[in-house]
């Protein structure tokens, strides 16, 4: 098998057009093999990539670099098998290395002061690189 691409935003430069994120092939067969609940969370995380509502910079603290882009898909998995709508209170957040490479993919608690980004947010970042405005 091989690694999934989809096209992003591009982060570094958001006016410039799209770039290719990878979903690494090691982090999906791994999901896929003892996670399955996150392994069908890939979709919530392949549609907030492409439907993103805002992208934050400088998620990593030790390895400099890197990126945060977050959204609100309509549905989501819960267990196997069980499918619901994301939640109001939720933000499903896709986490990526300066290579594009996703390294992390979950829902987090939404911001009292905006829904659409996590809570702490502006301590857990570097700043916002691009936000949807429509």
């Amino acid at each position: 098998m091989s690694d999934f691409y989809c096209k992003v935003i591009n982060p570094r430069d958001p006016a410039a057009g799209e770039v290719n994120a990878i979903f690494p092939h090691e982090l999906t067969l791994h999901y896929y093999k003892y996670l399955p609940v996150r392994y069908e969370n890939l979709r919530a995380a392949k549609f907030v990539l492409e439907n993103v509502a805002i992208i934050f910079s400088g998620v990593r603290e030790y390895n400099g670099g890197g990126w945060c882009y977050c959204g609100r898909p309509p549905q989501w998995y819960v267990r196997p098998g069980k499918i619901e709508d994301f939640p109001q209170d939720m933000v499903f957040t896709v986490y990526m290395n300066p290579n594009y490479r996703i390294y992390e993919c979950r829902a987090e608690a939404s911001a009292d002061d905006d829904p659409r980004r996590p809570v702490d947010w502006q301590n857990r970042y570097g700043g916002v690189v691009w936000t949807n405005i429509s």
